[in-house]
């Protein structure tokens, strides 16, 4: 067999299904006909339908079989059939024995199932809502924004030297520091008045970007560096202009602030929805945890001392 043929992903597939059907086949099948026999009645649709949403009732179950054109109950009866042969070919394979995952699993279902009662029972007030917001104030601050755009000077021009060794700005030199250079920037920026959009073409090309719209202090600093975004945000809007030149982690900006929205606490109007869903899931896990409490009080504990 050529070499490009055994690196064919369609070859291996191959393979492995050969490999599973031999696996099988070496598996002990059960003398017994009815091992290898699938009932599939209404007991085993209804079953399956209760599993795959397991807030419905068995009443509710069987009134949504029974309204199940012929077409989706065919597909119902395919998908339990499925299921039940994979199901019984990974227990021949002992895939159910000392297995994690499985265990795993059979955990979630159970969480998901007593989540779906406490959903269904959960009730919460305006004082609920009230109570857990003034609690957790800082939770739904909203933290001050900038809008701003900036001219860009990088370092890299003071790493120049000139013939004699010295670095530009150091006196005896005729090349001006990359703060001088922002300086001078920054007159012709002010006294031409260049507005927002028209500053595109000044300076150097910066690594992020050239607008920042409506950015906290945060992200501004993982572009700039922690001592820019706080020279920026200790800025007020009233002042019109560039403003400059800051320093960052890569060199000076000349900075046109176009807006910056202080900091606030929003009412509890304003962000009811999301205090609801951590009221809500905060209740659902302090349920879950009790009730997990009450069923292992039904257990005896037995932990051995550890060995000296």
């Amino acid at each position: 067999m050529p070499v490009k043929l055994l690196r064919e992903p369609l070859v291996h597939f191959l393979a492995v299904g050969v490999l599973l059907f031999l696996l099988f086949d070496l598996v002990p099948k059960d003398a017994s006909d009815d091992a290898k026999v699938i009932e599939v009645g209404d007991d085993e649709l209804i079953t399956l339908i209760t599993y795959r949403n397991p807030r419905l009732t068995p009443e509710a179950a069987v009134e949504y079989l029974a309204a199940q054109p012929e077409e989706q109950r065919r597909e119902l009866v395919e998908d339990f059939v499925r299921e039940e042969v994979m199901y019984r070919e990974a227990i021949a394979l002992g895939l159910n024995e000392n297995n994690y995952s499985a265990r795993r699993r059979l955990i979630a279902q159970l969480e998901y199932i007593n989540q779906g009662f406490i959903y269904e029972t959960l009730t919460l007030t305006d004082g609920d809502l009230q109570a857990h917001y003034e609690e957790n104030r800082e939770r739904y601050y909203v933290v001050p924004k900038a809008t701003f755009t900036h001219v860009y000077f990088g370092d890299r021009r003071d790493d120049a030297r000139n013939e004699d060794g010295r670095a530009p700005g150091q006196p005896g030199t005729d090349t001006p520091s990359i703060q001088a250079v922002a300086n001078t920037e920054l007159l012709f920026l002010n006294a031409n008045k260049l507005p927002f959009h028209k500053a595109a073409s000044r300076g150097d090309h910066f690594l992020y970007h050239r607008n920042y719209v409506d950015k906290d202090q945060e992200e501004v600093s993982s572009h700039f560096g922690s001592g820019f975004a706080r020279e920026v945000f200790a800025l007020t809007d009233e002042t019109d202009g560039w403003r400059g030149p800051f320093k960052s982690d890569y060199g000076y900006h000349l900075v046109l602030i176009s807006s910056l929205k202080p900091g606030y606490y929003p009412s509890l109007d304003d962000v009811r929805a999301r205090v609801a869903d951590d009221v809500t899931r905060l209740r659902v896990e302090q349920e879950l945890d009790r009730t997990y409490r009450e069923v292992q009080r039904t257990y005896e504990i037995r932990v051995p001392e550890a060995a000296p």
